[in-house]
């Protein structure tokens, strides 16, 4: 979170979002909701994704529903199904991934 909440320094080819569902670390003002707190996550992370790049946005929420601007800003490619280990396929819930870029 510290890095996301940073000035954005620099241009990032790839990212890895994988946040934990919730948080209240006591390294943090405030607690972390994966539900809540997404887009702010994205936009931090978007702003440091160089253009042609690939941000790679995943979480373990089962009820996740990923906010509609995003695809409203953004390319969004639901990868959730091609990203889920052979031994979990029976729960498709279990897991949630997204593969996003600049519009």
């Amino acid at each position: 979170m510290a890095w996301l909440q940073e000035p954005a320094q620099g241009q990032w080819d790839l990212i890895l979002l994988d946040p934990p569902t919730f948080s209240n670390s006591a390294r943090m003002q405030d607690t972390l909701d994966i539900q809540r707190d997404h887009l702010d996550m994205l936009n931090a992370a978007m702003a440091r994704l160089a253009p042609g790049g690939l941000l790679i946005f995943s979480n373990n929420l089962r009820r996740f529903k990923l906010d509609p601007q995003a695809s409203q800003k953004w390319q969004v490619e639901d990868w959730s199904k091609q990203s889920i280990d052979p031994d979990f396929q029976r729960n498709p819930r279990i897991h949630q991934c997204y593969l996003i870029r600049h519009a």
